[in-house]
């Protein structure tokens, strides 16, 4: 209209509707031409249907805001509208959340059994996302196992924290993935609205209450709580300090002996890991291995503490005649199993320290065997080739059943130390511990108490016939030193060695 009212050349894109029903894109380009001053005037020019470039268009636009693999909205989207959505929050005072999601074991299961079947993994999670949310709500996927929703016009905030219940029982359940049944999990921190926030600002909240949701167990929400900034401030100061203390030695290998229950003979050590730092002084293990695990320096830090406890073994195995069969115990982490080169790491171990594999002793938790079984098994079934033996820790604390200890090549099950301290309480008929050593007596596995503390304790354990314990009781974890003046006093069991 404006070309005709003003004689001016003409050219935009317009649809237009076709005979058959459908809508096509054109582009005109002409210009107006009068037959009399101040009579008729016509529009000559051309029109080209643009329908193909158009939707290219659209496709590239819908490519830049959108993740390729999984079709949700990506971060640049995310963030976007997490901002528009503050500054309508901010002045209709309508209660707004913003979830953030991050898978549990996704790494594992990754390493295992490949980038493809991640891919899979991740597009099935965008799935189940998708219908436990609101039309109205964002589901985004902003990088590698992180997910968001963000959550507009809600009734209460009591909302969120269902949605994100649901979804925690959603993303719990197994997936099925290149024929396997693959269990992950996630962790999910909740932000809420602040008029004060900027919409960056409330996306880092949520991520912040990720980490406290993760470090408190995993498969959990929480909250946002204006201390977790310190918090993270502490833990990024942590990670550094990690990242500068396996180069510089502050950490060591402590020792605790693991004896044989009927004569008290140390029969073997467990290796256990402490961090002399320099301004917080000495710090056991559960205050950096969960940050290890998650920064990745676990891979190094296993592997110091493999290579030392191994070196430390064989020389007290050269120096100690009454010991010649004392074997060590080192603990593996989920991260670790899951390692391209763990069982080549392994070999190099005994191969430097010249520790022979049956005097080495894997321990792996029930979790880390079922973050990817098939993939665990052939793993431990390597390891278990070379002769190094297998033990699973804390067993009856996690997802052990029958079925899954007759698949894996295992040697020895840990009573946890929980079950040893509920024995005196329970009226000397200590169920659990009595099931578990009958189970390994049935698979003819060895069986190691944890945590033992006191001489009725033991007293128990010896009558249920267990073969072996530990704890405070014999002696705490000692730094080298420390153990091999135990040994020079102690008697060793000429059995072989267990962890």
């Amino acid at each position: 209209h404006r070309a005709v009212g003003e004689g001016a050349p003409y050219a935009r894109d317009f649809r237009v509707l076709c005979e058959d029903g459908t809508l096509r894109w054109v582009h005109g380009r002409g210009e107006v031409v009068a037959w009399e001053e101040g009579q008729t005037r016509l529009l000559t020019g051309t029109v080209q249907d643009v329908t193909a470039r158009k939707s290219l268009e659209e496709e590239l636009v819908h490519q830049a805001f959108h993740d390729a693999l999984t079709n949700l909205a990506n971060q640049a989207l995310f963030r976007n509208r997490v901002e528009h959505a503050s500054a309508r929050a901010a002045r209709h005072q309508n209660p707004l959340a913003v979830l953030f999601l991050d898978l549990d074991n996704f790494k594992t299961v990754n390493d295992s059994l490949g980038h493809t079947v991640g891919d899979e993994l991740l597009v099935a999670v965008a799935e189940r996302l998708r219908r436990h949310i609101r039309a109205a709500d964002t589901a985004a996927r902003l990088g590698g196992d992180e997910f968001a929703v963000l959550l507009e016009d809600l009734d209460t905030e009591g909302d969120a924290a269902r949605l994100a219940e649901r979804l925690i029982m959603a993303l719990g359940e197994p997936f099925i993935s290149g024929g396997r049944e693959v269990v992950v999990g996630v962790s999910i921190g909740i932000a809420f609205h602040d008029p004060a926030l900027s919409g960056d600002q409330l996306l880092r909240n949520a991520d912040l209450a990720m980490y406290r949701a993760k470090a408190s167990g995993k498969g959990r929400a929480q909250v946002f709580e204006p201390e977790m900034h310190t918090a993270a401030l502490e833990r990024l100061d942590m990670e550094g300090d990690l990242r500068r203390a396996l180069g510089s030695g502050e950490l060591s290998v402590y020792y605790q002996p693991i004896v044989v229950v009927g004569s008290g003979e140390i029969s073997s050590t467990e290796a256990l890991v402490r961090w002399r730092h320099p301004v917080r002084g000495l710090l056991s293990p559960d205050t950096f291995i969960p940050l290890a695990e998650e920064t990745g320096l676990i891979h190094e830090l296993g592997r110091q503490v493999l290579f030392g406890a191994c070196l430390q073994t064989r020389s007290w195995q050269l120096t100690h005649p009454s010991v010649p069969a004392l074997g060590v115990s080192v603990n593996f982490s989920p991260r670790q199993l899951t390692h391209a080169d763990i069982v080549d790491q392994v070999a190099d171990a005994l191969d430097v320290s010249g520790l022979s594999a049956a005097s080495l002793v894997l321990e792996i938790t029930e979790g880390a065997m079922m973050a990817d079984t098939e993939a665990a098994i052939i793993k431990l079934t390597a390891l278990k080739a070379m002769g190094v033996r297998l033990a699973i820790d804390d067993f009856g604390t996690g997802y052990s059943s029958l079925s899954y200890l007759q698949r894996f090549p295992v040697d020895i099950v840990k009573i946890d130390r929980s079950f040893v301290a509920a024995m005196e309480t329970e009226d000397q008929n200590p169920s659990l511990p009595r099931a578990i050593i009958s189970l390994a007596r049935t698979m003819q596995l060895e069986v190691v108490a944890e945590g033992v503390e006191t001489a009725a304790q033991l007293e128990i354990l010896s009558r249920l016939g267990c073969d072996f314990a530990q704890g405070y009781y014999f002696a705490r974890p000692q730094d080298s030193a420390a153990m091999r003046a135990l040994l020079d006093t102690r008697p060793a069991a000429s059995v072989l060695p267990v962890g």
